[in-house]
């Protein structure tokens, strides 16, 4: 029989953290064979809005996975990460009943209009319904402030594992699994619904909430999930029924598996201040159990330094079997997470497990405590956390070789992810884009994930490492348990930073467009005095070249552009033939598109990096450093290419 835990569910105890809108007591049991659970549920719901409400809206997410129809299946295509959906292996979710005050509403369940395209509810003219939403009417509306209480009694088939849920053999990874309600946003007395169909990009939006979960599996198999475990006890059959609690979770996930073992370890947040993290792993994956615990140990101290401190006294990793793992590895859920990266080619060294590990824990704060939605602005949850991540990675493994440090090659996240992918230029929708509306999957991931952190980056570098990471600070401290928007980020950043930033946030995050930065023209010219003809009549002069020679000093031109939309204040570094440099300053958002640099200069230049420190994590590095031989125009086409090619490898190879 598994230990009970005997701690409470909030690090310390203490007064609730959240308003605990929606709270769930939930009893299923698992029948491994067929891979179903069947369940009751009762959820407690209050609204804390300032206008009544007359229906409750449901996500049930497992219907993705019946068909070939669904909006998820469809917009996927059946692959997501590079995980295929099985012909064999469908699943669904069935509500068997549901009733309010005693009173059997079953019959008034109702399909969800405009699910089809992805849009809210009465979305596109003709749309259909998408059975990932339903809504139930009610006979009388709820009262601001008042609650009431939905009980369910439903069957859930789980799909063969894809897309970070179901089963794989005797693996059971279990997401997203109930009936869960959506979200009520908006000004007081105006408040609306949000509760978003299941999109192959979209996913997942809840409010914060205490839950009681007993699970009776098989007396055979390791159980974690989120939460702490209250109770455990004999069903009878081969049975075990446990009883798990969570507080201030707007999720509750968990896994059974007959081999897996547990790894465990200590994070320490302050000298009295601990939390336990187990890792979950079958035993041929050991070697990796170990790497992913130090990886989550670190990214837990890392993060609640970084931000606010993990307020739950567990963290679960789960590193899904091999087989199972492009289906279910990759997933965050509070307290629980899933991991993935195992793999022969992963040498100690190649840290791309690591990373896996620290980005899932990552969003035990984007967004497990700052509970933005994630269906209009994945950004916020997604992309801040690649920008965390990238510092905690540098914190733990080391600046220059946080993601690589094998047989003499070093990179760090940032600088690998630059070089890979280039500039931010290609995409032809905006970072702030609703989820489903991106074009398709690699859209939704460049502008969602990677300019998100380019961006963050880039303000970082721009006012300063220490001032930002003080203002993101400030805005984890202030909307912790609340669903933060992005405006509520912009507006802390200006506030913190104390400064007027729409000149940033407006074309980075709301227009399509790129910063595109070069040298345009270099050269230099021997500096003399003027020569010519000078005055009238008698007077007139010539001044030829034996009259005014040429003197030991250069006059050198420098013409930069930036044709992009977006603009930054850029440094310039120019370097001359004695070994001496001279560094610049543009500040572009006051000038026009290019401007003309003139320096007077003993010797000859020879080289302009542009961003010689690599501040504009926006642009693509290889348009940044020229070298210059006679009059520099073929050497600018030359140059620029082999130079660039020199800056990419200084960035990503160390020493």
């Amino acid at each position: 029989m598994p230990k009970i835990d005997g701690s409470p569910a909030l690090r310390g105890g203490g007064a609730p953290r959240s308003p605990r809108i929606a709270n769930y007591k939930i009893e299923a049991r698992l029948d491994p064979a067929r891979h179903l659970l069947t369940a009751s549920e009762t959820l407690t719901w209050t609204n804390a809005g300032d206008s009544a409400v007359d229906s409750l809206p449901f996500h049930l997410y497992l219907n993705a996975f019946k068909n070939e129809q669904t909006l998820f299946m469809r917009s996927s295509r059946g692959t997501v990460r590079n995980a295929h959906a099985s012909d064999a292996g469908w699943g669904y979710i069935q509500v068997d009943s549901v009733h309010v005050a005693g009173a059997d509403l079953t019959s008034t369940l109702r399909p969800v209009a405009g699910a089809a395209t992805g849009s809210p509810a009465g979305g596109a003219a003709g749309a259909t319904s998408d059975e990932t939403v339903i809504e139930l009417p009610l006979a009388q509306p709820i009262a601001p402030g008042g609650t009431i209480e939905v009980n369910f009694k439903f069957t859930a088939q789980l799909p063969e594992v894809f897309a970070r849920t179901g089963y794989k053999g005797e693996f059971h990874m279990v997401g997203q699994w109930f009936p869960k309600i959506g979200v009520r946003v908006g000004p007081p007395g105006a408040e609306h619904w949000e509760c978003q169909p299941f999109h192959v990009n979209t996913e997942f939006f809840a409010d914060f909430g205490t839950y009681d979960v007993a699970l009776t599996v098989p007396s055979t198999h390791t159980v974690a999930a989120t939460g702490v475990l209250t109770n455990a006890v004999d069903a009878g059959g081969g049975l075990r029924t446990l009883t798990y609690h969570a507080e201030d979770v707007h999720d509750f996930a968990w896994m059974a598996d007959p081999y897996m073992e547990v790894m465990s370890g200590q994070a320490k947040l302050t000298e009295d201040a601990t939390v336990e993290v187990r890792v979950y792993y079958r035993p041929e994956q050991r070697s990796f159990a170990r790497r992913h615990l130090e990886a989550a140990i670190g990214a837990i101290e890392k993060f609640s330094a970084m931000f606010v401190a993990y307020p739950w006294p567990i963290m679960s990793v789960i590193d899904p079997p091999i087989d199972a793992a492009s289906g279910a590895g990759g997933m965050e859920c509070p307290t629980l997470v899933t991991t993935a990266g195992d793999s022969v080619f992963a040498r100690p060294g190649m840290r791309l497990p690591e990373y896996v590990t620290v980005h899932e824990v990552g969003h035990n704060w984007f967004q497990g405590l700052l509970a933005s939605n994630e269906a209009e602005e994945a950004w916020l949850d997604e992309g801040v956390n690649e920008w965390a991540d990238a510092r905690a990675m540098a914190d733990i493994y080391g600046q220059r070789s946080s993601l690589i440090d094998w047989m003499g090659w070093q990179a760090e996240v940032g600088a690998l992810r630059r070089s890979i992918d280039g500039g931010t230029g290609g995409n032809p929708s905006p970072i702030a884009t609703a989820a489903y509306a991106f074009v398709d999957s690699s859209a939704y991931g460049e502008a969602t994930y990677v300019a998100t952190m380019r961006a963050l980056q880039t303000l970082e570098r721009t006012v300063g490492s220490q001032r930002f990471g003080a203002a993101m600070k400030a805005y984890a401290r202030a909307f912790a348990f609340r669903h933060p928007t992005g405006r509520d980020l912009f507006d802390t950043l200006g506030k913190e930073l104390d400064q007027d930033l729409t000149w940033f946030f407006g074309p980075v995050f709301q227009e399509v467009g790129a910063l595109e930065l070069k040298l345009r023209h270099a050269d230099c010219r021997p500096s003399h005095g003027a020569r010519g003809v000078f005055g009238e009549g008698s007077a007139r002069k010539t001044v030829t070249e034996l009259d005014a020679p040429d003197s030991t000093t250069w006059t050198c031109d420098v013409v930069v552009q930036n044709t992009g939309q977006i603009h930054v204040p850029i440094d310039l570094e120019l370097r001359f033939a004695d070994g001496s440099s001279q560094h610049l300053r543009w500040d572009d958002r006051a000038t026009a598109s290019w401007e003309r640099f003139t320096v007077e200069r003993s010797s000859r230049l020879v080289e302009v990096w542009l961003d010689p420190e690599g501040k504009i994590a926006l642009d693509n590095p290889t348009t940044h450093h020229y070298r210059l031989d006679g009059d520099g125009a073929a050497s600018l086409r030359a140059g620029a290419w082999f130079g660039s090619l020199t800056q990419t490898l200084m960035q990503i190879v160390g020493p």
